[in-house]
């Protein structure tokens, strides 16, 4: 059984979209690895054991038959288990206020997590408006955040620019907002009427971005919100979760006002169908308008106002997106997991792991998704420090799953310098450790690695080497520069395996003392050896 220990900052409750086994063109992972995705195929499959927990798919090769997801058999999709890292890039009207995207103007979270009974604090509470229960109105309103978008005409937009850095970080793919919950497509759509087409004189702002990742070499992914407030806006409650836990709340207006219109039942009918015909149009625009799209994210789906149930596959099904794009990798977030190819994690990874195929964890590289400034200060949110996002990508690969780390652009199209200086840190890694977390797996049955201090480290594998991952720590779990403890001295081990034949700093390529007895290596590493950002060793094993 293969286990590793996941840093506190990464455990929280499972947000996640699971896939199941599918129909045909699908086939579940245990099918026969007669086309390996790459050279070391083989030798994964001889390695790896047959009951291990932690799971991985490979094109078509799993070690554990019925017991992993499906996913597509295209060879246009088969990349994706070995792209390791991409680049999400939250963009879109929230970048005027240097803001957090959409949720801004959704108020009553406070409220929805703690119910009000007493009578007398319900009447405050509706005279006030206090939605948040903190005695002040909502930061914004739907009705202002939509009015930044008449401030929204990204001059230096340089598409350019992002994705070259993104090449040189070592990301292999990139997912970008083309519409988030807030409404805004970043293309002229001839569907609604809050895009470019109606306000940015037709500019599209997605197709410099679809050539810039094919000049480079990198996927491309979609994200696209299936809900679009902007269009639900004079019939959806923009209390959070529409105020379910005090059903005795109003149904708030774009204003954040009580609604006083209602719609007869046919006009929400009718709305309900324009929905669909919107979400459709949207995403045949995305499929056909571009090219080859290598990935689509979808993310929420729409609560219509009658409670009716928003059905995917009436709105589009999949068979129609996989005729569009016979190659495209899905996500579950709008269809579900039925026939999708990937799980998304969301921030954190639970504890422990659930069985999965072809995977991802997403997670900003501040604490926000797009662009945002702290309100106090107007400066930039902090990024993570280096140790921490490439720790988070280490522990990825060491479960066979790909790190999607996220950025958001300026109102002005740029990328801060902040984020370009981050990136670079990143490259620079990659330059001496790319090795241990492209094209190699999680470590085989029977092998567990540790450093005297964590009962299991992130470890990963190819054929006749072994890569141990020594991650910084941090104080409180803030994976922030200034939280950053000093390192210490470790005694790396790899336990059941095979005596080495040499050891290695992988960074620098500076041999390692070692010591070998019954099946176990024990590498020590001092404090002095190490760096702020993950240390790799490199363990390369005498041949059978």
């Amino acid at each position: 059984m293969t286990r590793i220990h996941l840093p506190p900052f990464l455990l929280a409750p499972l947000v996640l979209c699971a896939t199941l086994p599918g129909a045909a063109p699908f086939a579940a992972a245990q099918a026969p690895a007669s086309q390996p995705t790459s050279a070391d195929s083989e030798a994964i499959k001889a390695e790896l054991g047959a009951n291990d927990t932690v799971q991985v798919v490979r094109g078509n090769l799993s070690n554990r038959a019925g017991s992993v997801p499906a996913h597509t058999l295209h060879p246009d999709a088969q990349w994706y288990p070995d792209a390791s890292f991409g680049l999400f890039i939250h963009w879109g009207v929230a970048s005027v206020g240097a803001i957090n995207i959409s949720w801004p103007m959704i108020p009553g979270r406070a409220i929805e997590a703690d119910p009000v009974t007493d009578k007398a604090e319900r009447a405050r509470i509706l005279s006030e408006g206090d939605w948040n229960l903190d005695g002040k109105p909502n930061s914004i309103t739907p009705n202002q955040y939509w009015a930044m978008e008449e401030r929204f005409n990204p001059q230096a937009y340089d598409p350019d620019k992002w994705i070259k850095a993104a090449k040189d970080a070592g990301f292999a793919y990139v997912v970008l907002t083309t519409r988030h919950h807030e409404g805004f497509a970043l293309w002229p759509s001839a569907f609604g009427n809050f895009d470019t087409r109606n306000h940015m004189g037709g500019r599209d702002l997605l197709r410099p971005y679809v050539e810039a990742c094919r000049k480079y070499g990198v996927k491309v992914g979609f994200y696209y919100s299936v809900a679009d407030w902007y269009f639900d806006r004079d019939y959806m409650n923009f209390l959070y979760h529409s105020g379910k836990a005090n059903p005795w709340l109003p149904s708030l207006d774009a204003d954040l006002k009580p609604r006083t219109t209602r719609h007869s039942a046919e006009d929400i009918s009718a709305h309900n169908a324009a929905y669909y015909a919107l979400i459709r149009g949207q995403i045949e625009e995305l499929l056909t308008r571009y090219g080859k799209i290598d990935l689509i994210w979808f993310d929420v789906k729409p609560s219509f106002t009658n409670g009716e149930k928003f059905d995917a596959n009436t709105c589009m099904p999949i068979e129609r997106i996989r005729a569009l794009q016979p190659g495209i990798l899905i996500n579950p977030r709008m269809h579900g997991p039925e026939n999708t190819d990937f799980v998304t994690f969301e921030r954190r990874l639970p504890s422990p792991l659930p069985k999965f195929g072809w995977a991802e964890l997403c997670n900003p590289w501040t604490s926000s998704w797009p662009y945002t400034e702290d309100s106090r200060t107007h400066k930039e949110l902090p990024y993570r420090a280096g140790g921490a996002v490439l720790g988070e990508l280490a522990l990825c690969r060491s479960l066979g799953i790909n790190y999607l780390l996220d950025v958001g652009p300026k109102s002005t199209g740029e990328l801060s310098e902040v984020a370009y200086a981050n990136m670079a840190v990143v490259a620079g890694w990659m330059k001496g450790n790319r090795e241990s977390v492209f094209g190699t797996q999680p470590l085989p049955k029977g092998e567990t690695a540790a450093d005297g201090l964590s009962p299991t480290i992130p470890a990963t594998f190819r054929r006749g080497t072994r890569y141990l991952f020594a991650v910084p720590k941090f104080r409180e779990n803030h994976p922030y520069p200034e939280y950053q403890l000093p390192a210490k001295d470790l005694i790396l081990s790899l336990s059941g395996t095979k005596k080495p034949i040499a050891v290695t700093l992988l960074g620098t390529g500076m041999p390692l003392e070692y010591t070998y007895a019954d099946g176990k290596i024990s590498v020590p590493l001092a404090a002095a050896q190490r760096t702020p950002l993950v240390d790799v060793v490199k363990v390369d094993l005498a041949p059978n």
